[in-house]
């Protein structure tokens, strides 16, 4: 009997750049079969079709210090830009950011570091996820290069602890950065990369 494989199946709309369905003010790729991650803040005039999903050039949030650890940022911030524009709501008064790097954990959010804790934000069409630890709690933080693991630590890290806070960052100098902006926080813990 021999065996073939079947045809794949068509895609009922090919791959595109559409209108956010949560979201009027962004426009999310459609890759033929799904939604994908990838946003772009929606232009006034029609959006030329486009093969694949390609980085945007942020706007500039309207706070100056996302802005500025927006411009330090060495890694692409891949489908982050809903994200870092909802930031400011999640900080607390008087809170200033001090790093910024894209990381996935439920989804691709933003990693932010701030003088009073570390948060991860993520904002996808069927899920959300806000993690953060404030410094006085933090008591560790690892980054693993073999997984690209971003982990913050309430306890001493051993091998059965279990971090309060993991995403993957994928680029190690931000990941550094982000840590490095830790350090310079008040009662911050060192970066141990591993």
């Amino acid at each position: 009997m021999n065996h073939q494989p079947a045809p794949a199946a068509r895609p009922a709309r090919p791959a595109t750049w559409l209108p956010d369905p949560l979201d009027d003010a962004l426009l999310r790729y459609w890759d033929g079969y799904r939604w994908t991650f990838h946003t772009a803040a929606r232009p006034t005039a029609p959006p030329a079709e486009a093969e694949e999903p390609r980085q945007q050039t942020p706007n500039p949030p309207a706070r100056p210090d996302v802005a500025a650890a927006l411009d330090r940022v060495r890694g692409a911030l891949v489908g982050s830009m809903k994200e870092i524009n909802l930031l400011p709501d999640h900080l607390q008064p008087e809170e200033r950011v001090l790093a910024l790097a894209s990381a996935l954990g439920d989804g691709f959010g933003v990693l932010a570091c701030t003088d009073r804790r570390l948060l991860f934000l993520f904002v996808g069409i069927l899920r959300k996820q806000f993690l953060h630890i404030s410094w006085n709690e933090a008591r560790a933080v690892r980054y693993d290069q073999s997984t690209k693991i971003f982990a913050v630590y309430t306890t001493k890290p051993t091998k059965r602890a279990v971090p309060a806070l993991a995403v993957r960052v994928a680029h190690l100098e931000d990941a550094r950065a982000v840590a490095h902006a830790a350090q310079t926080a008040s009662a911050a813990p060192r970066l141990d990369v591993i």
